[in-house]
């Protein structure tokens, strides 16, 4: 990736795989509203390309994946202006709402804090070097997380959650893994190379199943459980009837690796 000073670097492999970098390392990646509006667009704009299937975040430097909200920016906005997520926050950290059905990886490479840990949560896998940290620090500083307060209780067990909240303390890589927050751990120096290898596994499949599992998933989560297995077989079915679905039996009849259309 060609060296930038764009806060937002985006790079486009040949192998069906993207990469996000938020790219203030001066700041600890901390985001402004211009980032947020940004992100909102990159993330449209990936939703549309069909050559990428598979995007990897994470963040420029060795010292934070994203600190969170510019606080300092914050602070010089007009008291009620509001949190930046809040009118203009990346459509990744609510892809139940508006979706995103792309897998996403991150590769937290440091401190990932308050909107920074949010943005991890919003991820489907979830790599993280050794000397990683992850907090919900927002409420030190009088603010209640509107994406974190529901998220957490969900998504950890409940105590363990509250905990994160209503402390703000930050917990390491090592204890996010043993949580069920991340999926792996790895040295620093193997960071990326881990995240794009998991995210290059990923984009090897159909990219139209692939969206659809993800879909299926998430979406699930909204019914009861007899109600979310319907959904799931009718999404099931649907990827059924593509090209891709019927070109994977075949190939894997004819013993060959198959050749996707992602339609």
């Amino acid at each position: 990736m060609a060296e930038s000073n764009d806060p937002i670097l985006y790079e486009k492999r040949d192998d069906r795989v993207a990469v996000i970098t938020i790219n203030r390392p001066q700041a600890m990646n901390a985001l402004t509203r211009e980032m947020y509006f940004t992100l909102e667009d990159l993330w449209g704009n990936i939703a549309k390309d069909d050559e990428v299937s598979v995007v990897v975040l994470t963040g420029a430097g060795d010292r934070a994946f994203c600190a969170g909200a510019d606080l300092k920016a914050m602070a010089q906005g007009t008291q009620g202006s509001g949190h930046p997520i809040q009118k203009s926050g990346p459509r990744l950290m609510d892809d139940w709402e508006i979706p995103f059905w792309k897998p996403i990886v991150s590769a937290v490479n440091g401190y990932a804090l308050g909107q920074g840990m949010s943005l991890v949560m919003a991820t489907d896998i979830r790599i993280a070097a050794d000397t990683a940290q992850f907090g919900m620090t927002q409420i030190k500083w009088a603010i209640a997380s509107g994406t974190g307060t529901q998220i957490l209780p969900r998504f950890l067990p409940y105590p363990i959650g509250m905990e994160m909240l209503l402390t703000g303390n930050n917990i390491t890589a090592q204890r996010a893994y043993e949580i069920g927050l991340i999926n792996q751990v790895v040295p620093a120096a193997d960071l990326m190379d881990a995240a794009i290898s998991m995210a290059k596994i990923v984009a090897a499949n159909s990219p139209i199943a692939v969206q659809t599992a993800k879909e299926s998933a998430i979406t699930g989560l909204h019914f009861n459980v007899e109600d979310a297995i319907k959904w799931g077989y009718k999404l099931e079915r649907m990827n059924g009837a593509t090209e891709d679905a019927q070109e994977g039996p075949r190939a894997f009849t004819d013993k060959r690796p198959p050749v996707w259309k992602g339609r």
